[in-house]
This record gives structure tokens, sequence and C-alpha cells, in this order.
């Protein structure tokens, strides 16, 4: 099996990433979750799983500075560009964290909790996503996925404003 080769940027990026979930995690769990413990341990379980396949995937990785330099898979903080299948158009979705930061809000969120965050996340381009919704279940296609602006530097902006328009 050859492992995949991933550049020197993207690697720093993934583990940064995880650095900043890390120490994010916490707040939110406390905050978003402090009337309700089984929500709680529901997300403190989400962030150890979403954390440890970025981990596992880094573990198997060769990194080069020529490698791969796009995101292998969709991260909290990353913008993805969608595709429904019943529709030519494309759109896109930032995943974000919920109730945190002050970088505004913004209707094309997504937060990670959400029934779309959660299909998105980890998945790579070209995938084919399932988001149950209330008014029935949506087919999606990945067509790209991007770091932008401040998850490129050292410090990741991974929020956008309130959980309440965070779809």
């Amino acid at each position: 099996m050859q492992k995949t080769v991933l550049s020197e940027r993207m690697y720093k990026i993934l583990t940064e990433h995880i650095a900043e979930i890390e120490r994010e995690k916490e707040p939110i769990i406390k905050g978003f979750f402090a009337e309700s413990a089984e929500n709680g341990m529901d997300s403190e379980a989400f962030f150890r799983d979403y954390t440890a396949q970025i981990e596992n995937y880094l573990k198997n990785v060769k990194v080069k500075k020529e490698g791969l330099d796009d995101c292998p898979f969709t991260i909290i903080g990353c913008r993805v560009e969608l595709k429904d299948g019943d529709d030519p158009d494309t759109f896109s979705y930032r995943i974000v964290l919920p109730f945190a930061g002050n970088s505004g809000v913004s209707l094309d969120s997504a937060s990670c909790f959400s029934p779309m965050g959660r299909a998105l996340l980890l998945k790579p381009v070209g995938s084919l996503v399932t988001v149950k919704t209330p008014s029935g279940q949506m087919e999606y296609e990945i067509v790209s996925i991007s770091v932008e602006g401040k998850l490129e530097s050292s410090k990741i902006n991974l929020y956008t404003g309130k959980a309440e328009v965070a779809l």
C-alpha cells in the first residue's frame, strides 16, 4: 500500500488544527452543553473521534515539500463546495464550531454539530454525502475543499458566531 504524500504546509495546518480543537473544545462543551451531561459526553466523544481520525491519517502519510497541498478532507474551519445531484449549480459552506468567536454571523456556515456539518466532516473531494434534514434526505457531492484565511495561519479561526444561524 502506497502512502499519501502530503506537503509540509498541509501537514502543519492539520497538526495545528488538532491542537486548536483540543484548546477550544472544553469551553464549547461547558458553554454549549452545560445543562445536559449526556449531550456533553456526546460532544466530548465527537471531538475525541474527530481528532483521532485526523491523527491516524497523519500517522500514515509521508511529508514532502512537493506533496499534496490541498486539504485531503473536510475539517472544521474549511470551506466546502457542494453540488446537489438535482441542480447544476454549486454552493459552499464553511464548517464552524458553534457559539464562539466574534468574526460575525454568516448564513453560509454549518456548525460541526449540525446534520450538514457532521455529514461533511472528514470526507474527501468526490464523496457523495447524505444529509438528513427535517424535510427529508438531501444528497450532495463534495466538489472542492479549501482552507482559507486564518485557518492557514498559526492562529486558526474556527468560529463564525452564533449557532442559531449555523445550519
